[in-house]
């Protein structure tokens, strides 16, 4: 490779290596330029001066406006749509549909609640091939029931303003490792500290089935035949006490009994406070974790069910949403043979409540191209909207998000086109009736380097 001539390379590049060999070499580089002691004057364009302090939390205002828009198609966020327009009032929609007839004009745009993601670790892993940059899952022990993402979650994250842009306002942040990773919470894809992110703290303990909760930590299983007595007794040590008995003399200085995190924990999933998140995917684990929730009367909801339409009878029978796992899902292992695009599809079809995932943080920009392939595998279009812009799942958690009508909170974005088309640009977006940024690193540093010479 070291004896190609450099016209050899570029000269099989066409037009490009073309304009590049009519350059001397030293060109295609220019160099900085001392033009006066102590002055250096750089050849390239000046780095980005737009410091306002909102922007850094990716709202471009400090506070909500009042706006109208007019002349377009609203998708609800039920799955169903009317034409007119949407106009919001301190943060919150005051009108939807065909009566508001002033405002901007949109010419026919798409208005939708936005896209939530139904789980990843956004927030908390930033750089692949950087460990420190890793806080997904604490390995001091394999049950970690008191941990909570909130705690490592970093709202300055480069990939929130990559989903942001392709309209995912917001997601689940689930940790993961080991058999009971933590706490997951909802957060909203905008603000400069954690306590601004946070939709939802304390939305499900994770807990895993499968290959996913077995390995070496302390108190974690070796295999799968161990979940299920692990978890078992882990709940029967923790049984929340019975109530005060008000007839009962108390006893003088008598204090209340002592608790620590971890028994509070698993005293708030015993009396159904705190919801559990059961990840599966292999049929037979997907099964496992069902029986486990209703042998203790938990407040479940499943996550992943690679190989939910297997057993889509019974996921629908126990009455639990489903964060599914990516429409394009592979059968790369032993969880996940099954694996087929008609999964949400089938899944839907037998009566589940889904919630639409992409699951990797570095690729949730592609979470409507996820959503797209589901609709093309047969997912209904109505039922993939409310799927995947928060409908269902602020259902499940009771989140002000997923519905554009009078009186909700004024998030949603404005596309110019069918959200879930590839094509589809999206032009503006709104948190809580605040304008944020479409901006990200990326695009930041095209439109810096787009001219280098």
């Amino acid at each position: 490779m070291a004896n190609v001539s450099r016209r050899a390379l570029l000269g099989g590049l066409g037009a490009v290596g073309a304009a590049t060999l009519a350059k001397p070499a030293f060109a295609a580089y220019p160099a900085a330029v001392q033009t006066s002691p102590g002055t250096i004057t750089s050849p390239l364009p000046p780095a980005p001066t737009d410091t306002r302090p909102a922007d850094r939390g990716g709202y471009v205002v400090d506070a909500p406006k009042n706006a109208t828009f007019r002349n377009a198609r609203v998708l609800v966020g039920d799955g169903t749509e009317v034409q007119g327009g949407l106009r919001m009032e301190d943060g919150k929609i005051v009108e939807v549909g065909p009566g508001v007839t002033t405002g901007e004009d949109l010419g026919g745009a798409v208005i939708f609640p936005g896209f939530f993601e139904g789980g990843s670790p956004i927030g908390l892993w930033e750089i692949d091939l950087e460990p420190g940059t890793h806080d997904e899952a604490e390995g001091m022990d394999g049950i970690v029931p008191a941990v909570h993402v909130e705690d490592a979650y970093n709202p300055a994250s480069a990939l929130i303003p990559v989903a942001r842009r392709q309209g995912v306002l917001g997601g689940l942040c689930l940790p993961s490792g080991g058999l009971v990773s933590g706490q997951a919470a909802w957060m909203r894809f905008a603000g400069d500290r954690v306590s601004a992110a946070t939709m939802l703290g304390g939305a499900g303990l994770v807990i895993h089935f499968g290959r996913a909760g077995t390995g070496a930590m302390p108190n974690q299983p070796h295999s799968r035949m161990g979940i299920p007595l692990k978890l078992a007794e882990t709940l029967e040590a923790n049984k929340p006490p019975d109530p005060p008995d008000p007839k009962a003399k108390k006893k003088k200085d008598e204090k209340p009994p002592e608790f620590t995190r971890t028994q509070l924990a698993w005293h708030a999933v015993r009396d159904r406070s705190l919801k559990v998140i059961l990840d599966a995917n292999r049929a037979d684990d997907i099964l496992s974790a069902i029986a486990f929730a209703k042998a203790f009367n938990l407040d479940a909801v499943l996550l992943g069910c690679v190989e939910g339409h297997l057993v889509a009878k019974d996921i629908a029978d126990s009455g639990y949403a489903v964060l599914v796992a990516p429409t394009t899902s592979q059968p790369g292992d032993w969880d996940s043979l099954n694996a087929v695009y008609e999964n949400p599809a089938r899944l839907q079809a037998a009566g589940v409540r889904l919630v639409m995932r992409q699951g990797s943080p570095h690729n949730l920009r592609d979470l409507p191209t996820e959503v797209c392939v589901a609709i093309a595998n047969g997912l209904p279009y109505e039922a993939a909207i409310a799927a995947s812009c928060g409908y269902n799942a602020a259902k499940v958690w009771d989140l002000p998000v997923g519905t554009l009508a009078a009186g909700r909170a004024a998030t949603f974005v404005i596309a110019d086109g069918d959200p879930v088309q590839p094509r589809t640009r999206m032009r503006r977006a709104w948190i809580d009736g605040r304008e944020v940024t479409l901006r990200s690193r990326q695009t930041t540093l095209f439109e810096r380097f787009r001219t280098l010479w």
